[in-house]
């Protein structure tokens, strides 16, 4: 007879693991320095992800507005800024970007600087100042001219036509003739590079900068009928289809040319340039054919063999080892 204990189920027997035992990593080990850096990672990203939740949560509070006592004393501070200002006694030029040829000045004299004041009233922000204060704006004449070749052709005709008898901007038949030979001999080699035929492209390119410097010489004489005219200086840049910039003035030093004390002769400053660089200056009674001036290491230069009582144009590039920069014109009466 069995008993009750080997009658009884057969205890389980534990399973041995087929798996081999971990490894241990000492401190020093590559391992061990793997484990703590994926642990540092792991610790920037939650703190990361914390940071934006707050910041997703967060909820804009208008500040409240400036009532009472204390609004009215803002108030009547900032109304009495603007009437018992400083006066101003600076000298400023009145023409910026180009002159006439003459060095006119004008003097403000003792005038209250003129800010204008708007006061908004929000709803929950308060009371908003915004001061503008009014300074010299330059009108400038731009080009604008299209990227595709296709295109430039009819461009420059538009403009050439628009100054043709053109009161606001005098040009000489004779320019314009040229100018239009100019763009022919372009069209022509645009034409030829639907051939395919090499060495059609730098033919074409050298083309189109003849009548680039056609364009700007007509640009410098927009600019300068502008100037000599401030009231409807957009009208007269307009009418050659010449686009319109408007903009604060700002300290600088733009290409200008003006008048010196002897006749016949003019003073030509230009912007700066690398100190290897030279500048080069021409001159032209035409706007076609430029007479070399010569070229200077500095940015300036005084030329005489002008002819008083006339109009020319002065254009200006610099040449660094033999790298050209786009010409700079200038349209100039000479006194």
């Amino acid at each position: 007879m069995k008993s009750k204990k080997e009658a009884s189920a057969p205890k389980k027997v534990r399973k041995i693991s087929k798996r081999t035992a971990k490894r241990k990593i000492s401190k020093c080990s590559k391992a061990n320095k793997k484990l703590v850096e994926k642990k540092k990672v792991g610790f920037r990203k939650a703190n990361y992800n914390s940071w934006n939740i707050k910041k997703a949560n967060w909820v804009y509070q208008p500040s409240t507005p400036v009532g009472g006592i204390r609004g009215a004393l803002l108030s009547a501070i900032m109304v009495l800024t603007v009437f018992f200002g400083k006066r101003n006694t600076s000298v400023s030029p009145a023409k910026i970007s180009q002159t006439d040829g003459k060095k006119s000045i004008r003097r403000i004299g003792k005038t209250k600087s003129k800010i204008v004041v708007v006061m908004v009233n929000l709803p929950n922000s308060g009371i908003v100042l915004l001061t503008l204060p009014n300074s010299n704006q330059i009108i400038t004449a731009l080009l604008k001219i299209p990227r595709s070749y296709r295109l430039k052709g009819d461009w420059a005709r538009a403009r050439i036509n628009a100054c043709t008898d053109n009161p606001n901007i005098v040009i000489l038949p004779a320019t314009i003739t040229a100018y239009l030979a100019h763009l022919a001999a372009f069209v022509i080699a645009q034409t030829n590079m639907q051939t395919g035929t090499r060495g059609n492209r730098p033919i074409r390119d050298n083309a189109w900068q003849l009548v680039e410097n056609d364009m700007k010489a007509l640009l410098a004489v927009a600019q300068a009928n502008a100037n000599d005219n401030p009231s409807t200086a957009i009208a007269i840049i307009e009418s050659g289809l010449f686009f319109v910039k408007s903009m604060p003035a700002k300290p600088g030093r733009p290409f200008k040319v003006v008048n010196t004390n002897t006749s016949g002769t003019m003073s030509m400053r230009a912007p700066g340039a690398s100190r290897d660089s030279l500048h080069v200056w021409e001159k032209s009674v035409d706007g076609i054919i430029f007479t070399p001036l010569g070229s200077t290491h500095k940015a300036k230069l005084n030329a005489g063999g002008f002819t008083p009582v006339s109009k020319a144009w002065v254009r200006h590039r610099t040449d660094l080892n033999g790298v050209f920069s786009e010409w700079q014109y200038f349209y100039v009466t000479v006194n």
